[in-house]
Order: structure tokens, then sequence, then C-alpha cells
């Protein structure tokens, strides 16, 4: 007797009692159980030894892979090909569309690379055609560490005729449209679609080799073939459910003659002989089933229609029970808690255990227990944990970054690791699957239409200021038509940032004799060996007619405290004031003074947007950027030397984010672990 804690224990105890029965070459086993769940989970713990299962009950067909492709195939077609649909459909074993299994494997890694990440391309095979075609003309343009520039042109090829592709495909059922039509008519286009994508290259359907393909097969036909009378009318966006539910009471029944472990249902088991017999899942609402009061027919109504009581079942339970315990070998088995909720042992069970006594039954369990004990000791944790420790790396000196933007010394002050990660390793995070437009998305889009105007017209304003200001947010924002939603949302929001924006733009030019926008420049720090690429791309950069000038950097989000500014936790405009005073920027000369640090707010809200300069508590901002270069000339050269780690997460701004390579550097498990130690201190 084997009694565990839960269903999941209960199932590998029977897949080890099954899976000992096979050290004899000559002997077999089987389960009998009413459970189809606990049947599934043997049959997945038996995959771990590879074993064969002849099981009686089946797959439902939805579950089968002929059942889930032609399923995904639905879902994609009538869903617009979400990318999570559509790379599920890609990726699925049976796909083929005139190629052999994994014939366009790198297509669709290009592809979902490509577009597929990120926000989602418009509906259907046009849109994903559309969205393709623009990331090939704007590929030149992205930045060198962008993971997409790195897809090779073959394989964009590749991908490019692969939409081709399923742009033919996909025909039949993109054809329909909206309209509500004849179940039997969609199912025809289904089948046709479903053909066409599982056919290879030698023109055989790999869908419709096996059980499971003949059976799905069977289930078009039984469709389509229905009178027009007895037909229904389905909006398409409602067959894919349709369809599912169709099919969900088909059974494919794949047997295996040659297994020597089988599963059965209560009836199979009456019929068969095993030396091994497992009985599962003996609880009470299992086996014997729950008995149901008729709602609408008493008893004395059930015997005057012939119709068996409800306790009849029962009864058949119990002989099931007694036949299966004449087997040589019987093992019982039930779970203690199913889905957290405790059980109530089979009254079979409880009536053996009564006859049996209490000295045999309590020897029955202690055999029991060995099953237990191997169950648990296959993924038992060892009994020793080691805890992990933050992360120490230390590349050799020619592996080491040679170079920064200034927007990542902040990264690289408070998170060295993620340096490693980017410059050292060459990692490039990739966007999530089918992701809507999110924050960075709305300040590219800012930065670059207000980047775009102010480099038009660095000298004077033109007549109508805010109209050419939105003429370049209209042509930034294009992208949007695609996300209505960001577009209603954020489109108003720029509006008022434009209007604020021309007013304090007019306003700060009255004082100015040179503006420079979006304006790149670079000073090399000396090392002993060679030295290090300081690079700035400075978002405005301002003389006064005193001279002196003013950096200025556009936020949408929160702009920088001057505490932060002053203690070098945010060394970006102080860096680029030192880049400018050392004239690594064109246009300006060497031992230029600046006047002002300026952050400047574009939220679109109330206000639309706000003038944040950073006012020094101590010294000047000539002082704070002379500081700044000589703090980042330290770290340089600290971490010039090979004995220098890239620790992880040194001064976090936020304990509760997670950052891009905070999963590489197992920040979870250290930081846990720091943080039980800090408890018990």
């Amino acid at each position: 007797m084997i009694e565990a804690a839960n269903a999941d224990e209960e199932a590998l105890a029977i897949a080890v009692a099954l899976r000992e029965t096979l050290e004899d070459a000559h002997k077999t086993a089987a389960l009998a159980t009413p459970d189809r769940t606990l049947a599934r989970r043997v049959i997945a713990a038996l995959d771990r030894w590879d074993i064969a299962v002849d099981d009686s009950g089946g797959d439902a067909l939805t579950d089968t892979p002929a059942g889930r492709f032609a399923r995904l195939i639905a879902e994609a077609a009538f869903g617009g090909l979400p990318p999570v649909t559509l790379l599920a459909l890609l990726k699925h074993p049976l796909f083929r569309l005139g190629e052999r299994e994994g014939g366009h494997d790198r297509a669709v890694a290009a592809l979902e690379r490509a577009i597929l990440r990120g926000p989602r391309p418009r509906p259907g095979t046009a849109g994903i055609a559309d969205a393709l075609a623009r990331f090939r003309e704007e590929r030149p343009t992205l930045h060198r560490r962008d993971p997409r520039i790195l897809i090779r042109d073959a394989d964009l090829d590749a991908a490019t005729r692969l939409v081709a592709r399923l742009a033919t495909a996909f025909a039949p059922l993109e054809r329909l449209g909206p309209k509500a039509r004849r179940l039997g008519e969609i199912a025809t286009a289904h089948r046709a679609v479903f053909a066409d994508l599982a056919s290879g290259r030698d023109g055989d359907a790999a869908a419709l080799a096996g059980d499971d393909g003949a059976a799905i097969l069977t289930a078009f036909e039984e469709i389509a073939a229905r009178p027009a009378g007895d037909d229904v009318e389905v909006a398409p966006a409602d067959y894919p459910e349709l369809f599912a539910a169709a099919i969900a009471d088909r059974v494919v029944r794949r047997p295996d003659r040659h297994a020597r472990v089988r599963i059965f249902g209560l009836l199979e088991a009456r019929l068969q002989t095993v030396d091994r017999m497992v009985l599962g899942g003996l609880v009470e609402g299992t086996w014997p089933p729950e008995t149901r009061t008729d709602p609408w027919l008493s008893r004395p109504m059930r015997q005057e229609l012939g119709l068996d009581l409800p306790e009849r079942r029962i009864g058949l339970s119990a002989h099931d029970f007694a036949q299966a315990l004449g087997a040589r070998e019987v093992i019982l088995t039930r779970a203690a808690k199913i889905a957290g909720v405790p059980t109530v042992a089979s009254r079979f069970v409880q009536r053996l255990a009564a006859v049996a006594g209490q000295a045999a039954w309590a020897h029955a369990r202690a055999r029991g227990e060995r099953y237990l004990a191997w169950a648990r000791s296959l993924d038992a944790a060892p009994k020793t944990i080691e805890r992990i420790t933050a992360p120490q790396p230390r590349p050799p000196a020619h592996a080491r970054p040679t170079s920064i933007t200034v927007t990542e010394v902040e990264h690289w002050l408070r998170d060295p690791y993620t340096i490693y990660a980017k410059h050292v390793l060459r990692l490039a995070p990739l966007d999530a699957v089918d992701t809507p437009p999110g924050a960075r998305d709305r300040g590219n889009l800012i930065h670059d239409a207000i980047g775009d105007f102010s480099k038009l017209y660095p000298d004077r304003l033109p007549a109508d200021a805010r109209g050419e200001l939105i003429r370049f947010g209209r042509a930034h924002f294009t992208p949007l038509a695609d996300y209505p939603e960001a577009q209603a949302f954020w489109w108003p929001r720029f509006l008022r940032i434009a209007r604020w924006f021309v007013g304090w733009d007019a306003e700060r030019r009255a004082a100015l004799t040179r503006m420079q926008a979006e304006i790149g420049g670079s000073i090399d720090i000396p090392l002993k060996s060679g030295s290090f690429r300081l690079i700035a791309r400075a978002d405005r950069i301002e003389q006064r007619g005193d001279g002196h000038y003013a950096i200025v950097d556009y936020k949408t989000g929160q702009a920088r405290t001057e505490k932060q500014v002053r203690t070098g936790l945010a060394p970006q405009l102080t860096l680029e004031s030192a880049i400018l005073r050392q004239g690594g920027f064109a246009g300006v000369p060497a031992g230029a003074s600046i006047d002002e640090i300026l952050y400047v707010t574009l939220r679109g809200g109330e206000p639309a947007g706000e003038a944040c300069p950073i006012e020094f508590q101590e010294g000047t901002p000539d002082t704070q950027a002379d500081r700044a270069l000589a703090r980042f000339t330290m770290l340089v050269a600290r971490f010039a030397e090979e004995q220098e780690p890239f620790r992880s997460l040194v001064h976090p701004m936020w304990r509760a984010r997670y950052g891009d390579y905070d999963h590489l550097a197992r920040v979870k498990e250290w930081r846990a672990a720091e943080d039980d130690l800090g408890d018990a201190a």
C-alpha cells in the first residue's frame, strides 16, 4: 500500500513500481485507474527512462500533435497571426511548408528577431510582410549594438520568402473575411491550409502520416460533409473555439503491442492479466465514483423506466477492484491531498485494511514506503546546499572594454556586471515577443522628433515653429499607426509637449549665440598601456552671449537629482561637460566654461514640460565636470587591471528592479542568501 502526500508523488511512486518490474525481462506490469489525469502523470514520469507505454485510454485528439497543429492554424489565421501563436505554429514539429523538418529554422529565427519581438505587426500575412519590408529598409540605420543588426542578409532573404509562402498558404482562410460562413465551408478551407503547411519537400503531409493525422483528416471530412440544411453559420472569429469543441470528444489510441507497461481503464483491466497490477487513485470520488442524485428522475421513476440506480456504478467499481486484486502482485496507491485538498481513502481500501488486520496492513504500508522513498530520492536536493555568492568575473586585459558612452557610465558605477555582459561577453538583450510599445519607444519618438527639429533650425525658429515640430512628430509617430491605443494616448501628449517646448525654446534662444543639437563628441583618456575613449551624444549644447556654455538633456522620465549628479552616481551631464571642456565636441574650443547643466522633462501632462537645472550645493559646473572626469579616469584605470572584478549591483538604485543581465548574474539567488544572513544577524 502506497500512501503518497500528493498526486505528483503518487504518480512518481507508481512509475518507480512499474519500472522495477521491467528489471525482469519476462514480466509485465500495468496501472489500472479511472483517473486519466493520474494516468497522464505516470506516462510523463516514465518518460525519464524512455519506457514505452501502451495506454488503452488514448489521447484526446485536441492534445495530439496533429490536433494541436490544426488548432494553431485556426487561432493564427483568425487572430491576425499574433506573434506568440505564429511562432508556436512555425516551430511546431509538423510544420513543413515545402521543406524537410527544420528546413525553415533559420528563416523563422530571423523573422522572430526582426519583427516578432517587440511591438506587434499589423494583422495578417500582409502586416507581417509590411513589417519585414520596413525593417529591411531601416536596418542600415540601427545602432551597432542592436542585436537585430547581426541578422544575416541570407537569413532575411529566407524570411522574406517564408512570409510570401505563408501568404499563399493562408490565403484560403484569409479570403473568408469577417462575414459569417457555413461551418463546412470554413472547415474545407482550414483543411487546405493544414495540408499545405504540413506538406514537405516530397509532397507528403507529415501531419497526416500518423493515427492522429488520420483522425484529424476524418474530423475535417465529417464537418465539411454536413448537409447544408444541418450546417450552421459561424463568424470566422468564433471558428477556432468551435472547431476545438467539435473534435474534443474524439480519442486517438496508439496501441504498442511490444510495450510491457500498460495503462488500463477499469473495464479493460478486467480482461487482462499482468505480473504486477497497480491500482491507482483509490480515493472517494474517484474509485469508487461519486453517486449523483438525478435532479429530474426519482429512484422509483428510474426503476419504472428501467434505468440503473446511482449506486450501481459503485457496485461495478467494487467488482473491478475485486477482479484486479487477483493479479500475482498488487500495489494499491492513493494521494493524501489532490490539488491541495485532503482526500478520503476509498471505502474498498478501508474495508480491505479492516479484513487484513492491523499487523498485515502495517506490513503492506511499510512495503509501500520503499517506493515512496525511491520516488522522493529521485529529485531530492543535496543535504548540504552551498550558498551562491555574487559573481566576480575577471576577464583578461585584452578583452576589457576600451570605449564606452556617457550614458553607460552610470551602469558601470552601479552595476559593473552590466558592462561585463554587454562589452566583454557582447550580449544584447532581446525584446519579449509581442510587447506593446513602451516607455522606451515613447522616449525615442519624442527625442527623435525634437532632435530633428532642432538640427534643422539651429540658428532661428521658423515662422510656424509649433506646426513644424508637429510635422516632425507625425513623421516619427508613423510606426504607431499599427498601435491605435498607443497613438491615441501618446499623440495628444506630444501636442502638449510641442506647445510647451516651442515657447520654452523661443525664450531660451533669446540669450544664445549658438545652439547645436544631437552632436557627437569624444575624448581619449591615457592609460598605462593604450587609451580609453569616452563617447557622448549631447541632446543640446548652447553657447551664450558671454561665451559660456550650457548642456541640456531631454528626459521623458524622471530627471536626476542634484545629489545624484554631485555624488557621481548620475554622471552623464558632468561627463558631457568634461568632454566639452576638453574640446571633444566639434566647434567648441578646449577650455570652454560650463555655466549651466539642465534636464528638461517632457511628459505631456500638466505641465507638459519642465526645466530642471542642477544647482550644485558645492562648486560650479566646471569644477563638478573636472571632478567627474577625474573620478572616471580612476575608474577606468582600476578596471584596466586584470585583478579588478566586474561585480554585480555595487550601488543599485532600485532594489526591487530586475535588470537586463541580472538573471545571468543570478542575482535572485545570491541576494536571497545575503538577505537570509542579514536576518539571522
